[in-house]
């Protein structure tokens, strides 16, 4: 199937800190991607955000007009904004590219997620791999944090599936990628992240708008769908995000995504032994023996990270609660 178009699509709360960095590597990849497909425009929604960011927004707009952004306005809530864009998408069969506004992405990966789209057609999502930038302050006890936190994002090796979900990566064994194995792909995890990801259509998207997460409903729907190899992610599409600085925020971004994917399994489209297969084919864990192959500092902070995580898993499990509030920021942090 020959893809011509893409839309973009970027739901934004309280984005001001991140707004520009966001727009300046957008319009890099766009500019790498226009030799082979043509954006028909850029949806950006805001999402009752308490800030500048529509300002920032429109003076961004201006700046950039081969974008062709569109300012959309709804209601608090990422997935009440990527419906609200969503509507606007007038094509049926163009894919979309979904950006979170707070990431940067690398100038060659919306090319990449388009392409892979296109050169497979089983394939209705193509997630791309998220990856924290480097602290570059002064204080040490942030730098140790990011360093402890973030470190799985850095070495996306060291995180495989428990159980055996080759199935839902046979594009991997007629279409290798160049950054990973494909022994390592066929062990992966079998979900994408939110932050940044390609969907075929508009068709794809059926998220309720009160989910806290949009990956986590979606990799659920487009398997129950379409069938198994229908996602993949691509390592060497990137994006980065604010490292993690603050034990608070990060608690609470996990909080998020183990009450959303607690909760999936009580839907009534859910309902059923596939669904609960699925689920739990969605269980990783560390590969000890990759993370003994990295430098000794690095095997620190994995232990660490793995240790935070346990806690962490133990304590949401004592209060398993699907709260809204979860989204609720009151500044965003860079």
């Amino acid at each position: 199937m020959q893809i011509k178009e893409y839309y973009i699509a970027t739901p934004a709360y309280n984005e001001s800190r991140n707004i520009g960095a966001y727009f300046r590597s957008v319009v890099r990849a766009v500019r790498f991607a226009n030799s082979q497909f043509t954006l028909m425009g850029t949806y950006i929604c805001v999402n009752g955000c308490t800030d500048d960011t529509k300002v920032l927004i429109q003076r961004y707009s201006k700046r950039y007009p081969f974008l062709k952004v569109r300012l959309l306005e709804s209601d608090k809530g990422m997935n009440r904004a990527l419906d609200r864009i969503m509507e606007e998408v007038q094509q049926e069969n163009t894919p979309i590219v979904k950006i979170d506004a707070d990431v940067r992405v690398d100038n060659k990966s919306i090319a990449i997620l388009i392409r892979e789209l296109q050169d497979h057609p089983n394939l209705q999502v193509v997630g791309a791999h998220p990856q924290a930038r480097y602290y570059k302050g002064k204080n040490l006890y942030k730098r140790i944090l990011t360093h402890i936190l973030d470190v799985r994002s850095r070495y996306p090796l060291s995180q495989i599936a428990v159980y055996d979900v080759s199935k839902f990566h046979q594009t991997a064994v007629t279409s290798p990628q160049p950054l990973v194995p494909v022994y390592f792909e066929l062990r992966s995890r079998i979900y994408f992240h939110g932050r940044f990801y390609a969907i075929r259509n508009k068709q794809l998207w059926r998220v309720p708008p009160t989910r806290i997460g949009d990956d986590t409903y979606l990799t659920l729907d487009v398997y129950n769908r379409f069938g198994y190899d229908s996602i993949r992610l691509r390592y060497d599409a990137v994006c980065t995000y604010n490292p993690s600085t603050s034990l608070r925020f990060h608690w609470r971004v996990y909080k998020r995504i183990f009450c959303d994917t607690y909760t999936l399994s009580d839907l009534p489209e859910f309902n059923n032994q596939k669904i609960r297969e699925i689920l739990k084919m969605e269980a990783v864990k560390l590969d000890w023996k990759y993370i003994r192959s990295l430098p000794l500092s690095v095997q620190l902070s994995f232990h660490a990270y793995n240790l935070v995580k346990k806690v962490n898993h133990f304590l949401f499990k004592l209060s398993p609660k699907y709260s809204d509030s979860l989204w609720t920021y009151k500044v965003k942090t860079s």
